[in-house]
């Protein structure tokens, strides 16, 4: 299993990491920055596929990786926790292959080259099928990160053009701190959620306007970026480009497809400098749905099975533009309905428990 605790190291020796100053509040804050740099050590996941619990009040109490003490992922339809499915620990070594320092490269590469590696971005195009996790996969990397590559630097979630979805996205982001609260410097303002160590998470709609100005995001993730309501959406991946680039930053391009146009298709036929990764639901096999219940999903009537689940850019009645021909596709589509971004979204969990700042 891929560990990541030399990158922390290696960018603190090449000073492209700077451990943040500690302010008075800081101090009281029960440890948070001493639990991070702890964090900052761990490996994401320990292969272990017990639940490492105290009692049965859902208290983790393991130390051996950064996933067991968050807590494990729930299941989509019990609620349950459970593992790390195998897909899902696959496509975080394939991550974290490309963006850390493997010794290979500790032992290839001199002080310069480490820096000129370190300031490289990292592009990934998700092609993927509908509720297996991958939000959620995401999200957690993105918080492991925060711990080093991305600590004292901006995080951006985009998705959605009311922006809604990147709420909800950012909600599910902080509840992942739940366990590990004294890291948490402010919850959720507004679209804004901080820690200890002065990284800043933030949401955003698609638009072009959102980040622009902005060189400070170490990692922007777009979600559902194939079914943004936008007539023409290569303007928004235009405007965060040099930002990724001037940053050396990550982006992650998720979705499901939504027809053969726009921003999410063009970089699935030509993906330049875009690792492409594709997760059908057959990846989840065994893991999160029975063969089964697989083969339910894609007997559904309602939507496309085809993009919906495995992956496809078709011209059905679950595309965007719903039964237009081919020679039409290129015109502008007349958007009839409201858009509610819920990509099945369901909030099951109390938020009790976080002290959420617009409350107040």
């Amino acid at each position: 299993m891929v560990k990541s605790q030399s990158l922390l190291k290696e960018a603190q020796i090449i000073g492209l990491y700077k451990k943040p100053k500690v302010t008075s509040s800081q101090q009281n804050n029960e440890g948070g920055l001493e639990l991070c740099e702890k964090l900052s050590h761990l490996p994401f996941w320990c292969g272990d596929n017990t639940l490492h619990k105290r009692d049965p009040d859902y208290i983790h109490t393991a130390e051996c990786c950064v996933t067991h003490i968050v807590g494990l992922p729930r299941h989509p339809a019990t609620n349950e926790e459970m593992p790390l499915t195998p897909y899902q620990v696959e496509f975080f070594n394939t991550i974290h292959n490309t963006v850390s320092f493997s010794k290979k490269n500790q032992e290839k590469f001199n002080v310069k080259t480490k820096i000129e590696w370190m300031r490289k971005y990292h592009l990934f195009h998700i092609n993927k099928g509908r509720q297996m996790g991958f939000t959620e996969i995401v999200l957690r990397i993105m918080q492991y990160y925060c711990f080093t590559r991305y600590a004292g630097y901006k995080v951006a979630i985009q998705a959605g053009t009311t922006g809604s979805l990147a709420q909800k996205d950012l909600r599910r982001f902080a509840r992942l701190f739940l366990n590990i609260k004294p890291v948490v410097k402010q919850w959720i303002k507004s679209r804004t959620f901080e820690l200890v160590n002065d990284t800043i998470v933030e949401s955003f709609s698609a638009s072009e306007e959102a980040m622009t100005g902005d060189t400070r995001y170490k990692c922007i993730f777009q979600d559902e970026s194939g079914k943004w309501r936008l007539v023409d959406d290569m303007p928004v991946f235009n405007s965060i480009m040099p930002i990724v680039k001037s940053a050396g930053g990550d982006l992650f391009l998720v979705s499901t497809p939504k027809g053969p146009v726009k921003m999410f298709y063009k970089i699935h036929k030509d993906p330049g400098d875009f690792i492409k990764l594709i997760y059908d639901l057959w990846r989840a096999k065994d893991n999160l749905y029975t063969e089964e219940e697989i083969r339910e999903k894609l007997a559904t009537t309602t939507e496309d099975p085809n993009q919906e689940y495995l992956c496809k850019f078709t011209l059905g009645k679950g595309s965007i533009f719903g039964t237009v021909s081919k020679e039409d596709m290129q015109g502008e589509p007349e958007w009839l309905e409201e858009d509610t971004e819920d990509d099945n979204y369901t909030e099951t969990e109390s938020d009790e428990e976080i002290t959420w700042h617009e409350k107040h």
